[in-house]
């Protein structure tokens, strides 16, 4: 079954996420929302926030160096790395 919803566009390209589509794809008040374009399609897809609650600047301090260590351990990928993936994949 496909339900069709509408929502307005602002003047500053911003939109609202109807409340059964966040609820269905699971997308929380901090989560990151991602949109592809094919030349034909559009898609949206998200992520929780990955950014953790900072209580200290002792925790600060051990986020970095644990994000630095995953760096080292080729855990991570850059930004540019990642956009440029995605659009050689879709062709954006």
């Amino acid at each position: 079954m496909v339900t069709m919803m509408s929502t307005k566009m602002t003047k500053a390209g911003q939109t609202t996420v109807p409340k059964e589509i966040r609820t269905a794809l699971g997308i929380a008040d901090d989560s990151r929302v991602y949109w592809f374009w094919d030349g034909e399609h559009a898609y949206i897809a998200s992520t929780p926030s990955p950014l953790p609650e900072v209580t200290s600047a002792k925790e600060f301090w051990r986020g970095i160096a644990d994000a630095e260590r995953q760096v080292e351990a080729g855990k991570t990928r850059s930004a540019n790395e990642v956009v440029s993936e995605m659009r050689s994949r879709y062709g954006c």
